[in-house]
């Protein structure tokens, strides 16, 4: 009885915490810190000054497990003037806070290592199953209480910049900002830069609206500004964060139709032609997401707008609906490439492939394509993936707050 009943008040100290009188949470962090400051400093206190805390840990447990208040307030201030001028009993507000922010990273690394791994999607490559970034002209700035809504919401920015001087746009590129979020800044002829929180392909889509990026047969023309001109004004809404669950492949196998999230190590992601600036962003991405279609031993063939699995259109409901056409999915399903345009591609208009099924698990073969077969780099391209590449599923849809939020087919 009285094990069951240490239990209980355990459960409502720790547990419940919240809903137990200040007196009992009182007692309950003296007995902690008496603990910590035993454990941690074992090896140099003298053995009177363990028996001390030690009588004092066990004398306020007791008084707690006898629901008496009054002894309880007692002991809590007779720990304060016997103990509270040991050397290292009482702790600075700053070391808690730095063992608390180490303790919280090595959670989220153990997290994040073995478990479940958060990813921003970048690209449009799977809209709209998941939405990467997206820049969206605006006629004007809102203000402060829209813009705090929209962030909150939609993870959104608002990017307004215009030109000082006369100046041309000389290069676009786009790197990695705050490990979660990428960045693509504009340079001048002037000196100038503009940072945009977007990826380098919505950023071109949007200047290629404004007539401001054009390609011509003898390559990509920039815009030039004069003083005054909007340079951009738009909403850029964040990439879907989705969280990767690097466990489900340890106890079962991957499934045809889901999503997954891999990695590019030995896949030459550059196997597109270097002026199809549709895909380009893609290119440089350590870590994908595409729809699993093609499994180990599977025989392949994109017949516009089908996806053929060893010669029968596939029937998982997430292929199906791309192949189908409706919107808000592209109109012309899934697109093979032309064998004379794309020489060096996986999968053409030439004929089927064979996804390897090898002895070695690790070679296994698989094959990735995104939704939005119009603006994806994938499989078709690069080729398989190869079973040590696999991350996981992609198994929630975090933020922002909009329609995908959930869980994630």
């Amino acid at each position: 009885m009285k094990y069951i009943k240490s239990l209980l008040f355990w459960l409502l100290d720790n547990a419940l915490a919240w809903f137990t009188p200040a007196w009992r949470r009182n007692g309950r962090e003296a007995i902690n810190t008496l603990n910590r400051y035993v454990n941690y400093n074992r090896h140099t206190l003298p053995p009177e000054t363990i028996e001390t805390c030690t009588r004092h840990r066990d004398d306020i447990d007791a008084a707690l497990l006898n629901w008496d208040k009054e002894n309880t307030t007692r002991l809590i201030k007779l720990v304060e003037v016997q103990c509270g001028e040991m050397p290292g009993f009482k702790r600075g507000a700053v070391v808690e806070m730095v063992e608390s922010f180490f303790v919280i990273m090595v959670i989220f690394l153990g997290l994040r290592t073995y478990y479940v791994q958060p990813f921003r999607i970048p690209t449009g490559s799977m809209q709209p199953s998941l939405n990467g970034i997206i820049v969206h002209p605006v006629d004007e700035i809102p203000g402060m209480s829209k813009r705090i809504w929209d962030m909150i919401t939609l993870g959104s920015a608002y990017v307004e910049a215009k030109a000082e001087t006369f100046s041309t746009l000389l290069t676009i590129e786009d790197h990695p900002k705050w490990l979660l979020f990428t960045e693509t800044t504009l340079t001048f002829s002037d000196g100038s830069k503009v940072n945009i929180p977007s990826a380098k392909g919505a950023v071109m889509q949007y200047l290629k609206e404004q007539g401001k990026f054009t390609e011509t047969p003898t390559g990509i023309r920039l815009g030039t500004y004069r003083p005054g001109d909007t340079i951009i004004r738009a909403r850029v809404d964040a990439g879907d964060m989705i969280l990767v669950n690097r466990m489900a492949y340890h106890f079962r196998k991957p499934k045809r139709g889901e999503t997954f999230v891999f990695d590019t190590r030995d896949i030459n992601t550059s196997m597109q032609p270097p002026s199809d600036v549709q895909t380009g962003d893609q290119q440089a991405g350590t870590h994908y997401i595409k729809r699993l279609c093609g499994l180990p031993g599977d025989t392949m063939q994109i017949t516009t707008p089908f996806l053929l699995i060893n010669g029968k259109a596939a029937e998982e409901a997430t292929i199906a609906r791309v192949a189908a056409g409706r919107a808000p999915y592209n109109k012309e399903g899934y697109q093979s490439l032309e064998r004379r345009r794309n020489p060096l591609a996986f999968m053409t208009d030439k004929g089927p492939v064979h996804l390897q099924n090898t002895t070695d698990p690790n070679m296994r073969e698989y094959a990735a394509l995104g939704d939005n077969t119009t603006n994806s780099l994938d499989s078709r391209y690069w080729g398989p993936v190869r079973q040590f590449n696999i991350i996981g599923p992609a198994s929630f849809a975090l933020w922002p707050f909009t329609e995908h939020w959930g869980n994630i087919e």
